[in-house]
């Protein structure tokens, strides 16, 4: 049980605004601009949705401006049973139905419950006044590779530090998971018993190497900061490495 809670204290902090670029400009449409501009910029962009306003803003969305999301899925539905032009007010192309609101502050965690309810989820600011950004379950399964996985095997790598402190009789199971100890000091210990933890045949010096970039990597993420690829394959060798001396 202890060790699903100190996965989830991983996560419960991390919010929108702490994990997705929430300050680029809200791709959006007016409803009467006509259907070929916002196929045009949906497939400029690689978006599979679009928000529709009902009038252009000076500066920030307001969500009073929302008449609602065109896509290109409800584009297609409509040219599988009826002739349209792209000459057509985008208003005719709104899809129905109710939007999934939060806002920047919401969890990743409430998050995925909403997409599970709805295809896209519009974040507002703090206050929910502004329109920060339309995020879809596209853009959540890349965050999820880019974030939420480096995560979870960073807490598979502590894990397997605190439970080898406990197994072999340095650690007690209270003080290796209390709040007694930081992450380094684990590496602290694990280093100075290396004799003792029976790591089998790994070579010490390049095991305690990449430990440490595994350590500047986690810090990394405590602060919300975007992994580069050597960090995610510093965390992928260690992963390699415990698993075999499991």
């Amino acid at each position: 049980m202890e060790k699903q809670e100190q996965a989830y204290d991983y996560m419960s902090d991390h919010t929108l605004k702490n994990l997705i670029n929430l300050d680029e400009d809200v791709a959006c449409v007016l409803e009467t601009d006509p259907l070929s501009k916002a196929t045009t910029i949906m497939l400029s962009k690689g978006f599979s949705q679009l928000l529709v306003l009902r009038r252009m803003p000076k500066d920030m969305v307001l969500r009073e401006h929302i008449v609602g999301v065109v896509s290109l899925q409800s584009i297609v539905s409509r040219l599988m049973v009826s002739s349209i032009s792209l000459e057509m007010p985008v208003r005719k192309f709104v899809e129905q139905g109710q939007m999934s609101l939060c806002t920047e502050d919401s969890s990743l965690l409430s998050v995925l419950d909403d997409l599970g309810k709805s295809e896209y989820i519009l974040v507002l600011d703090s206050k929910g006044t502004f329109v920060k950004r339309l995020i879809t379950a596209f853009d959540i399964t890349v965050l999820y590779k880019q974030k939420v996985i480096p995560y979870s095997q960073i807490e598979f790598i502590e894990c397997f530090i605190r439970d080898r402190l406990v197994k072999f009789n340095i650690l007690s199971s209270d003080d290796a998971y209390g709040n007694k100890f930081v992450f380094s000091d684990f590496i602290g210990l694990f280093t100075k018993n290396w004799q003792k933890l029976e790591m089998g045949s790994l070579d010490y010096s390049l095991f305690v190497q990449l430990l440490e970039k595994v350590r500047v990597a986690r810090n990394a993420m405590m602060h919300f900061r975007t992994l580069d690829i050597a960090s995610r394959n510093s965390i992928e060798e260690m992963i390699r490495l415990l698993n075999i001396t499991k």
